[in-house]
């Protein structure tokens, strides 16, 4: 199999390559900065594009190719135009086999306009589902946890952010008991699963669909417990209030930004769609026989 990886620089996309060339597909790359890929990556070639609308490039990249995998950035202009242009390219191409760039949570359960980050997934969902021929993969992975726990490099979900962990002080402020599950899968273990479904019979049909994989599910007081564990030393914990305190916070400092400036309040709505289990993954936890990180190698491996 043949599999383009658009976005191939990024941190998921060369989990990707990785993952696919330890499976014995061929990999070719798309992206604007090749001196970013990691030379132990061996691909069958790498399209460089301008940017994501530059159309010669896509045309180029999916020629010829079985699948592709998008791993964009989540951006409202790669998740909605970069999507969709190459999606256009695919459909140029003759490809059937499209994985977006969706490691998330359940963004279906998100209504059009409630929550800004997760409106170009459901756009884009619904402009392809009603212009076309292709049926996209949409897999469905919780929160990554670099991001989670704001690893250098990766969205900033710290408190400042409206987010719960914050690496500097060691501290989890958090809303609610403290008792609810955050459903979390770390890039390899994204990446691995996007592997594992590529692959699969399903899609290799052509049919698309949703599919549900995340590494382990811990609440924010398991959390402190696994990190005191592995390091010896504790995360203090902060409780700021109730959920309904969380979502005054977050529709207030919604009411005092721009839909342009969503990154400086989004956070809020991330940890509230969360902790309130609007967003939580209730299909079958697929692929079983693939190895998962455990929250305690994910501390152990990273610098949290």
């Amino acid at each position: 199999m043949l599999l383009l990886i658009a976005g191939i620089t990024g941190h998921i996309g060369q989990h990707l390559a990785r993952e696919a060339l330890a499976k014995g597909l061929t990999v070719r790359g798309l992206g604007r900065s090749p001196d970013k890929l990691d030379p132990s990556i061996k691909l069958e070639s790498f399209v460089q594009s301008r940017n994501y609308y530059d159309i010669p490039a896509l045309d180029t990249a999916v020629k010829g190719v079985d699948a592709i995998i998008v791993a964009y950035m989540g951006t409202p202009e790669l998740q909605v135009d970069g999507h969709l242009l190459i999606l256009r390219a695919a459909e140029r191409a003759g490809v059937r086999v499209f994985h977006t760039s969706t490691w998330t949570f359940d963004f279906r359960k998100t209504r059009f306009l409630e929550h800004e980050s997760y409106d170009p997934f459901v756009a884009f969902q619904r402009i392809a589902e009603l212009t076309s021929p292709i049926k996209p993969i949409y897999m469905l992975s919780g929160v990554l946890t670099e991001v989670l726990f704001s690893v250098e490099g990766r969205a900033d979900f710290s408190p400042k952010s409206g987010g719960v962990f914050d690496p500097e002080r060691k501290c989890m402020e958090y809303y609610g008991t403290g008792e609810e599950k955050y459903q979390w899968t770390t890039e390899h273990d994204a990446a691995k699963f996007s592997i594992e479904l590529i692959m699969s019979e399903e899609a290799q049909s052509g049919n698309g669909g949703f599919f549900s994989a995340w590494s382990g599910e811990h609440s924010v007081k398991e959390i402190a417990e696994v990190y005191e564990k592995v390091h010896g030393k504790s995360i203090s914990l902060k409780n700021m209030g109730t959920v309904e305190d969380l979502e005054e916070k977050a529709l207030a400092d919604r009411a005092r930004g721009t839909p342009a400036g969503f990154w400086g309040y989004i956070g809020a709505f991330y940890q509230l769609f969360t902790i309130n289990g609007r967003w939580v993954l209730t299909d079958e936890n697929l692929f079983p026989k693939v190895e998962r990180t455990s929250l305690e190698d994910f501390f152990k491996q990273s610098n949290v």
